[in-house]
Protein backbone atom coordinates (compact mmCIF):
# COMPACT_ATOMS: atom_id res chain seq x y z
CA UNK A 1 0.00 0.00 0.00
CA UNK A 2 1.86 3.29 -1.11
CA UNK A 3 2.13 6.27 1.39
CA UNK A 4 -1.02 8.31 -0.02
CA UNK A 5 -2.98 5.33 -0.26
CA UNK A 6 -2.41 5.16 3.75
CA UNK A 7 -3.42 8.18 4.88
CA UNK A 8 -6.16 8.18 2.58
CA UNK A 9 -7.56 4.76 4.20
CA UNK A 10 -7.16 6.25 7.74
CA UNK A 11 -8.88 9.50 6.91
CA UNK A 12 -11.61 7.74 5.99
CA UNK A 13 -11.75 5.42 8.87
CA UNK A 14 -11.46 8.51 11.46
CA UNK A 15 -13.73 10.78 9.85
CA UNK A 16 -16.43 8.78 8.31
CA UNK A 17 -18.50 5.59 9.44
CA UNK A 18 -17.85 2.48 7.40
CA UNK A 19 -21.32 2.52 5.59
CA UNK A 20 -20.73 6.27 3.85
CA UNK A 21 -16.94 4.85 3.00
CA UNK A 22 -18.13 2.29 0.94
CA UNK A 23 -21.43 4.09 -0.27
CA UNK A 24 -19.66 6.71 -1.20
CA UNK A 25 -21.32 9.65 -2.28
CA UNK A 26 -24.46 8.66 -3.11
CA UNK A 27 -24.90 8.00 1.06
CA UNK A 28 -22.91 11.14 1.87
CA UNK A 29 -25.69 12.94 -0.04
CA UNK A 30 -28.00 11.32 1.30
CA UNK A 31 -27.41 11.39 5.21
CA UNK A 32 -26.08 15.32 4.46
CA UNK A 33 -28.77 17.58 6.10
CA UNK A 34 -31.03 19.60 4.05
CA UNK A 35 -33.27 22.32 4.23
CA UNK A 36 -35.95 23.20 5.89
CA UNK A 37 -33.84 21.07 8.57
CA UNK A 38 -30.51 22.80 8.76
CA UNK A 39 -31.07 24.71 12.05
CA UNK A 40 -27.99 25.94 13.90
CA UNK A 41 -26.51 25.93 17.37
CA UNK A 42 -23.96 28.37 17.87
CA UNK A 43 -20.77 27.15 20.33
CA UNK A 44 -19.06 29.34 22.41
CA UNK A 45 -16.14 28.73 24.44
CA UNK A 46 -14.89 30.83 26.85
CA UNK A 47 -12.06 31.64 29.38
CA UNK A 48 -11.57 35.44 31.04
CA UNK A 49 -13.86 36.79 28.47
CA UNK A 50 -15.76 39.64 30.18
CA UNK A 51 -14.62 42.89 27.70
CA UNK A 52 -16.81 41.47 24.50
CA UNK A 53 -18.25 38.74 25.39
CA UNK A 54 -22.20 40.25 25.70
CA UNK A 55 -21.76 42.05 22.20
CA UNK A 56 -20.14 38.79 20.51
CA UNK A 57 -23.46 37.17 21.83
CA UNK A 58 -25.82 39.96 20.79
CA UNK A 59 -24.96 39.63 17.57
CA UNK A 60 -25.71 36.41 16.71
CA UNK A 61 -28.26 35.56 19.16
CA UNK A 62 -30.93 36.40 17.03
CA UNK A 63 -29.46 34.56 13.90
CA UNK A 64 -29.24 30.63 15.29
CA UNK A 65 -31.34 28.47 17.08
CA UNK A 66 -29.39 28.45 20.28
CA UNK A 67 -26.33 29.20 21.65
CA UNK A 68 -24.08 27.17 23.40
CA UNK A 69 -21.81 29.13 26.01
CA UNK A 70 -19.22 27.07 27.96
CA UNK A 71 -17.22 28.37 30.31
CA UNK A 72 -13.87 26.99 31.27
CA UNK A 73 -12.84 28.22 34.68
CA UNK A 74 -12.89 32.25 33.98
CA UNK A 75 -11.61 34.17 37.25
CA UNK A 76 -12.80 37.50 35.69
CA UNK A 77 -16.37 38.93 35.38
CA UNK A 78 -17.52 36.31 32.75
CA UNK A 79 -19.30 34.24 34.28
CA UNK A 80 -21.45 37.31 35.48
CA UNK A 81 -21.85 38.36 31.65
CA UNK A 82 -23.14 34.73 30.95
CA UNK A 83 -25.74 34.98 33.52
CA UNK A 84 -26.64 38.37 32.35
CA UNK A 85 -27.28 37.07 29.11
CA UNK A 86 -28.63 33.86 30.12
CA UNK A 87 -31.00 35.95 32.10
CA UNK A 88 -31.99 37.99 28.80
CA UNK A 89 -32.63 35.09 26.47
CA UNK A 90 -34.02 31.87 28.16
CA UNK A 91 -35.16 30.43 25.59
CA UNK A 92 -32.11 30.28 23.50
CA UNK A 93 -29.15 30.54 25.49
CA UNK A 94 -27.55 27.47 27.62
CA UNK A 95 -24.72 27.62 29.73
CA UNK A 96 -22.13 25.13 31.06
CA UNK A 97 -18.96 25.09 32.87
CA UNK A 98 -15.69 22.99 31.45
CA UNK A 99 -13.73 21.79 35.02
CA UNK A 100 -10.43 21.66 34.20
CA UNK A 101 -7.88 23.68 32.87
CA UNK A 102 -7.55 23.04 29.40
CA UNK A 103 -3.81 23.40 28.24
CA UNK A 104 -3.33 26.44 25.77
CA UNK A 105 -2.57 26.70 22.14
CA UNK A 106 1.20 26.07 21.80
CA UNK A 107 3.47 24.21 23.77
CA UNK A 108 1.22 23.23 26.51
CA UNK A 109 -0.76 21.44 23.62
CA UNK A 110 2.15 20.08 21.88
CA UNK A 111 3.30 18.19 25.73
CA UNK A 112 -0.33 16.49 25.57
CA UNK A 113 0.14 15.11 22.20
CA UNK A 114 3.28 13.20 22.79
CA UNK A 115 1.49 10.85 25.21
CA UNK A 116 -1.43 8.28 24.83
CA UNK A 117 -2.09 9.75 28.71
CA UNK A 118 -2.22 13.18 27.11
CA UNK A 119 -4.14 12.55 24.15
CA UNK A 120 -6.97 10.97 26.36
CA UNK A 121 -6.95 13.86 28.76
CA UNK A 122 -9.39 16.82 29.47
CA UNK A 123 -7.20 18.60 29.68
CA UNK A 124 -6.46 18.45 25.75
CA UNK A 125 -7.97 21.07 23.46
CA UNK A 126 -9.66 18.69 20.84
CA UNK A 127 -11.26 16.83 23.82
CA UNK A 128 -12.86 20.13 25.08
CA UNK A 129 -14.42 21.20 21.64
CA UNK A 130 -15.57 17.92 21.47
CA UNK A 131 -17.14 18.01 24.90
CA UNK A 132 -18.79 21.31 24.15
CA UNK A 133 -19.82 20.08 20.67
CA UNK A 134 -22.06 17.27 21.83
CA UNK A 135 -23.91 20.16 24.16
CA UNK A 136 -24.72 21.27 21.28
CA UNK A 137 -28.62 20.28 20.16
CA UNK A 138 -28.86 20.94 16.68
CA UNK A 139 -27.25 19.46 13.41
CA UNK A 140 -25.37 22.47 12.41
CA UNK A 141 -22.93 24.22 14.71
CA UNK A 142 -21.67 27.69 14.19
CA UNK A 143 -17.92 28.00 16.13
CA UNK A 144 -18.37 31.65 17.53
CA UNK A 145 -15.89 33.53 20.45
CA UNK A 146 -15.82 35.34 23.25
CA UNK A 147 -14.03 38.04 20.76
CA UNK A 148 -15.74 38.15 17.87
CA UNK A 149 -18.82 40.33 16.99
CA UNK A 150 -20.86 39.65 13.86
CA UNK A 151 -20.79 41.79 10.68
CA UNK A 152 -23.87 42.79 8.39
CA UNK A 153 -22.42 39.95 6.07
CA UNK A 154 -22.75 37.15 8.73
CA UNK A 155 -26.69 37.12 8.33
CA UNK A 156 -27.56 36.78 4.44
CA UNK A 157 -24.35 33.89 4.62
CA UNK A 158 -26.45 32.10 7.13
CA UNK A 159 -29.80 32.79 5.35
CA UNK A 160 -27.95 31.44 2.30
CA UNK A 161 -26.35 28.40 3.69
CA UNK A 162 -29.83 27.06 5.39
CA UNK A 163 -31.31 27.11 2.11
CA UNK A 164 -28.15 25.61 0.13
CA UNK A 165 -27.08 22.27 0.08
CA UNK A 166 -23.99 23.20 1.78
CA UNK A 167 -22.77 20.98 4.90
CA UNK A 168 -19.63 23.23 6.20
CA UNK A 169 -18.96 26.84 5.34
CA UNK A 170 -15.58 28.21 5.57
CA UNK A 171 -15.04 31.83 5.71
CA UNK A 172 -12.87 34.40 7.88
CA UNK A 173 -13.03 37.75 9.65
CA UNK A 174 -10.86 41.02 10.08
CA UNK A 175 -8.40 41.76 12.74
CA UNK A 176 -9.11 44.95 14.13
CA UNK A 177 -6.37 47.15 15.46
CA UNK A 178 -7.22 48.86 19.01
CA UNK A 179 -7.41 52.27 17.10
CA UNK A 180 -10.83 51.02 15.49
CA UNK A 181 -9.93 52.25 12.56
CA UNK A 182 -7.45 49.72 11.20
CA UNK A 183 -6.60 46.69 10.83
CA UNK A 184 -3.72 44.66 12.29
CA UNK A 185 -0.27 45.04 10.25
CA UNK A 186 0.64 41.41 8.70
CA UNK A 187 -2.54 40.03 9.99
CA UNK A 188 -5.43 41.67 8.44
CA UNK A 189 -7.72 38.81 8.30
CA UNK A 190 -8.20 35.59 10.48
CA UNK A 191 -7.59 32.17 8.48
CA UNK A 192 -10.52 31.06 6.33
CA UNK A 193 -11.55 28.06 8.46
CA UNK A 194 -14.46 25.88 8.85
CA UNK A 195 -16.95 27.54 11.26
CA UNK A 196 -20.39 26.33 10.04
CA UNK A 197 -20.43 22.56 9.62
CA UNK A 198 -22.76 19.14 10.10
CA UNK A 199 -22.23 18.01 13.64
CA UNK A 200 -22.59 14.22 12.11
CA UNK A 201 -19.27 12.71 10.89
CA UNK A 202 -17.62 15.24 11.95
CA UNK A 203 -14.69 15.46 14.89
CA UNK A 204 -11.96 17.95 16.45
CA UNK A 205 -8.62 16.50 16.12
CA UNK A 206 -5.40 17.68 16.53
CA UNK A 207 -3.39 20.20 14.19
CA UNK A 208 0.60 20.04 13.78
CA UNK A 209 0.78 19.35 17.12
CA UNK A 210 0.01 23.00 18.87
CA UNK A 211 -4.30 23.21 18.03
CA UNK A 212 -7.20 21.24 17.63
CA UNK A 213 -8.77 21.30 14.00
CA UNK A 214 -11.96 20.28 12.63
CA UNK A 215 -11.75 17.13 10.59
CA UNK A 216 -15.43 16.67 8.71
CA UNK A 217 -15.93 14.23 5.01
CA UNK A 218 -17.66 17.45 3.80
CA UNK A 219 -14.27 19.64 3.74
CA UNK A 220 -12.20 16.84 1.60
CA UNK A 221 -13.56 13.71 0.90
CA UNK A 222 -16.86 15.08 -0.64
CA UNK A 223 -15.83 18.79 -1.11
CA UNK A 224 -18.75 19.60 -3.46
CA UNK A 225 -20.55 19.92 -0.28
CA UNK A 226 -17.84 23.05 1.13
CA UNK A 227 -18.61 26.75 0.45
CA UNK A 228 -16.06 29.65 1.00
CA UNK A 229 -16.55 33.14 1.71
CA UNK A 230 -13.76 34.94 1.22
CA UNK A 231 -15.42 38.79 2.68
CA UNK A 232 -15.31 38.61 6.05
CA UNK A 233 -18.17 38.18 8.19
CA UNK A 234 -17.03 38.72 11.77
CA UNK A 235 -14.87 41.61 13.60
CA UNK A 236 -12.24 39.81 15.60
CA UNK A 237 -11.21 42.13 19.10
CA UNK A 238 -8.59 40.28 20.19
CA UNK A 239 -6.05 43.00 19.38
CA UNK A 240 -8.45 45.36 21.20
CA UNK A 241 -8.49 43.03 24.64
CA UNK A 242 -6.20 44.34 27.74
CA UNK A 243 -5.13 40.41 28.22
CA UNK A 244 -4.53 39.64 25.00
CA UNK A 245 -2.68 36.54 24.59
CA UNK A 246 -3.70 34.42 27.44
CA UNK A 247 -5.56 31.96 25.51
CA UNK A 248 -1.63 30.69 24.18
CA UNK A 249 1.00 29.06 25.24
CA UNK A 250 4.20 31.60 26.19
CA UNK A 251 6.08 30.55 23.37
CA UNK A 252 3.17 32.13 21.27
CA UNK A 253 2.52 34.94 22.76
CA UNK A 254 5.86 35.89 22.12
CA UNK A 255 5.22 35.27 17.98
CA UNK A 256 1.86 36.99 18.53
CA UNK A 257 3.20 40.38 19.86
CA UNK A 258 4.76 41.09 17.15
CA UNK A 259 0.78 41.09 15.04
CA UNK A 260 -0.14 43.94 17.10
CA UNK A 261 1.04 47.05 14.97
CA UNK A 262 -1.11 49.35 12.98
CA UNK A 263 -1.92 48.36 9.96
CA UNK A 264 -4.08 49.65 6.46
CA UNK A 265 -7.36 51.82 7.10
CA UNK A 266 -10.72 49.79 7.26
CA UNK A 267 -12.79 50.22 4.29
CA UNK A 268 -15.89 52.79 4.44
CA UNK A 269 -18.40 50.02 4.76
CA UNK A 270 -16.18 48.30 7.89
CA UNK A 271 -15.44 51.68 9.72
CA UNK A 272 -19.35 52.53 9.57
CA UNK A 273 -20.11 49.19 11.07
CA UNK A 274 -17.69 49.71 13.44
CA UNK A 275 -19.04 52.69 14.87
CA UNK A 276 -22.65 51.42 14.37
CA UNK A 277 -21.78 48.27 16.60
CA UNK A 278 -20.11 50.75 19.66
CA UNK A 279 -16.94 49.00 19.34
Amino acid sequence: MTALKQIVTQTLKNVVRPFVVTGGRPIAAALAGKPPHKTLSAMVRVKNEEEYLDRAITSIVDLVDEVIIVDNLSDDATPEVIGSLRARYPTKIKTFTYPFNVARYGDEHTALTKTRAGRRSPNYLPNFYSWCRARCTHPYILKWDGDTVATEALRPALQSFRQSKSQILFYTGINLHESREHLINGRPFEDVEPRLFYKHYSRYGDYQGYAERLVSPYATLFSEYAEYIQDPLYIHLKFCKQQRFTNMSANLQEREQRFSSIGEALSVDLRRQVVSLGL
